[in-house]
């Protein structure tokens, strides 16, 4: 069964694609840098041919009111149309718990368009509404924050971690189409801004969070439970002190300023690295090993494809997948499975930890070209 998966280079859609390849599937990852483009429609037709499911977890590049509306609307209209035509079976789509009582955010009526879209259209569906991500708890943190204070209201959240999320999306996909809506959340609920609270104080952020019922939600006022699944919502198994434990420190926000002390002093060994010289989105080559700073965390794999040896930090890294830029083999960083040819082998990865500002790669960095 080939089933596309749109926005497949993302936080979810990288995930999505390595479980469905690891089961057997024909998954094609669709997204701008692989030359498909929902929004203008370049290359759609070719990547619909043969599908029998679309799986749309793609996001508006602009959270700005207008162009959110635009992204989801032409976006969602070009795969419906093109999926009728090409005799697409099942449309699955990623979208918001309470997306249709939050209406007031510019970002969310785009996404209850998006719905309903879907829903009108001939196509069988499946909607997927999950609540917010662990991994998006730092950017929650960014959009609140006023000087040195992050203002956020103190309300029920109950996130969930993006590997549950593309594991419940993986058993729709292969499953029968729902014609309807279900809700995902994380297995127990917070209050938004003590959550906040331990997530930048894992990182030693220096704002302060401040509990404010006034303020807005990516433009919406809330009540104590908009945020909150409902009663027969699925809930994830990832639990948040577990996630936190295994990342921090994996989301920097743009305030966050490098702690200065014993440790930026500290000459580094062979296989560490100060985390200062990776930010987020970009690779840091090291010896054999190419290190990556991506949604999550950082992660390691041998530096060159298994291809034609292609310098894989010369690459493109798009969420957590990289491009060889000799012939365009593309790989799933975290676990170095092959996402698109022409290669066929996996990546070496290599375990990182984080102690404070330096990171450590697992395994003595002159061996890791030694198949260490």
């Amino acid at each position: 069964m080939k089933i596309l998966v749109v926005g497949g280079s993302g936080l979810v859609g990288s995930r999505l694609v390595t479980m469905l390849t690891r089961d057997g599937h024909d998954v094609v990852a669709a997204s701008r840098r692989s030359g498909v483009d929902a929004v203008t429609g370049e290359g759609l037709a070719e990547a619909l041919r043969g599908a029998s499911v679309v799986v749309d977890v793609s996001n508006s590049p602009s959270f700005e009111d207008a162009a959110v509306m635009k992204f989801f609307k032409t976006s969602t209209h070009n795969l419906l149309t093109g999926e009728v035509a090409a005799g697409v079976r099942h449309h699955v789509a990623l979208s918001v718990v309470g997306t249709g009582r939050l209406l007031q955010s510019g970002y969310l009526r785009a996404k209850f368009a998006q719905e309903k879209l879907i829903k009108d259209a001939s196509v069988p569906y499946s909607i997927v509404q999950a609540t917010q991500f662990f991994e998006f708890l730092g950017i929650i943190a960014d959009a609140a924050t006023h000087g040195n204070a992050v203002r956020v209201p103190p309300v029920v959240i109950q996130p969930i971690a993006a590997d549950d999320v593309a594991r419940a999306i993986a058993t729709i996909v292969t499953g029968t189409p729902l014609n309807g809506t279900v809700e995902i959340g994380g297995p127990e609920p917070f209050y938004l801004d003590g959550l906040i609270q331990r997530v930048i104080g894992a990182r030693d952020d220096p704002r302060e969070v401040i509990a404010d019922p006034h303020a807005r939600y990516f433009g919406a006022e809330l009540n104590e439970r908009s945020l909150v699944p409902g009663d027969e919502a699925e809930l994830g198994e990832i639990r948040f002190d577990d996630w936190l434990g295994r990342t921090a420190p994996p989301i920097v926000g743009r305030n966050r300023q490098p702690a200065v002390g014993a440790a930026a002093r500290t000459p580094l060994k062979e296989n560490e690295f100060r985390i200062s010289e990776v930010p987020p989105g970009s690779v840091l080559l090291m010896g054999d090993v190419a290190i990556f700073s991506v949604e999550g965390g950082f992660c390691a794999t041998q530096a060159k494809c298994t291809h034609r040896q292609g310098p894989l930090s010369e690459g493109t890294l798009d969420g957590s997948t990289v491009t060889c830029p000799l012939h365009g083999a593309q790989f799933n960083v975290w676990t170095g499975a092959v996402l698109r040819g022409p290669a066929k082998d996996p990546l070496k990865t290599y375990r990182v930890t984080v102690d404070g500002e330096v990171g450590r790669v697992e395994v003595p960095v002159a061996q890791a070209g030694q198949g260490a």
